[in-house]
């Protein structure tokens, strides 16, 4: 039997075949694998064998025999805060006001997402707390994400405006939730969700826990795909990403064109492609301002 595991708590792993759940454990031979890798810390750089723990993990497609798990399936792509895999696509919210709207924050998740090949889909909430004006200038400003092909949407969850856009871009997909704090995940949830909580409750009593327990990364079937419920998911870092990588993790960085091959568009860059491109308007100079703040903290972090 083959399912995606929906759930992992104390060692047990809820999956879903389609037709039922159940409750199954996993041998022992998938918490250690052996893979060739290079080894970054020698100086020959070469591949070796290594040991590396593959235990599975909520989102995993499975093969179950006998109420164990047998096989992991090839993975699309994986997040390790949360511990989660195979994710089609992370709902970003952000509100438009209260707190105000970071384009920091924002381009530090899709940096993040990008790199684990996943697409954003970003949700500005709260829009009812904008002036007409206000809200037309910042959909200008979101235009140049949604012309990198980043979705869009703008949502006043209160009173149900947008929802249903959201709705449109979560059936069939597997969706993980996250973006600013503050910025009304639980109030989106509750509009998309009708009956999340009442779900969440069905969990928690067939694993036994009390709804004061601290949750746990646990996928919700909806409109035949997921939402993924990853409590903690909203502080991210540069943490991961090579200086080397980040110009690659903009992608609207791509299409310029440099006097160096390996320039990494620092301030004062001699003919850097991305320099020219703020200066002409084509590249939004918050992206370039905001990628040096991130390669700064790289380079911190070697540093240390």
């Amino acid at each position: 039997m083959q399912g995606r595991i929906i759930n992992l708590n104390g060692g047990v792993y809820q999956v879903d075949l389609g037709n039922e759940v159940v409750s199954v454990k996993a041998r022992g031979k998938l918490r250690n694998v052996k893979t060739t890798a290079v080894n970054t810390k020698a100086i020959s750089k070469k591949e070796e064998v290594v040991i590396i723990k593959n235990s599975p993990k909520v989102g995993d497609i499975v093969e179950i025999n006998n109420d164990m798990i047998d096989k992991i399936l090839d993975r699309k792509n994986e997040l390790i805060r949360p511990d989660i895999a195979n994710v089609d696509q992370i709902l970003l919210v952000f509100a438009a006001k209260e707190p105000d709207f970071s384009f920091y924050l924002l381009d530090l998740f899709i940096a993040n997402i990008t790199k684990q090949n996943i697409v954003p889909l970003i949700v500005i909430s709260k829009i009812d707390k904008l002036t007409e004006q206000e809200l037309n200038e910042l959909k200008e400003k979101m235009a140049y994400y949604t012309n990198l092909g980043y979705p869009v949407l703008f949502v006043d969850s209160k009173h149900n405006v947008g929802v249903d856009l959201v709705i449109e871009h979560l059936k069939n997909k597997v969706t993980v939730l996250s973006g600013q704090t503050g910025a009304g995940k639980s109030t989106l949830i509750n509009a998309i969700f009708p009956d999340f909580q009442l779900q969440t409750q069905e969990i928690s009593q067939a694993l036994g826990r009390g709804k004061h327990t601290t949750r746990q990364t646990t996928l919700y079937k909806y409109y035949d795909g997921y939402i993924g419920d990853t409590p903690g998911f909203s502080k991210l870092d540069v943490l991961g990403i090579e200086k080397t990588e980040l110009k690659d993790l903009f992608v609207d960085f791509n299409d310029c064109v440099c006097r160096f091959k390996d320039c990494i568009h620092q301030k004062n860059a001699k003919d850097c492609g991305v320099a020219n491109a703020v200066n002409e308007g084509t590249v939004l100079k918050t992206r370039h301002e905001n990628y040096l703040k991130m390669l700064e903290q790289i380079t911190q972090k070697e540093k240390r």
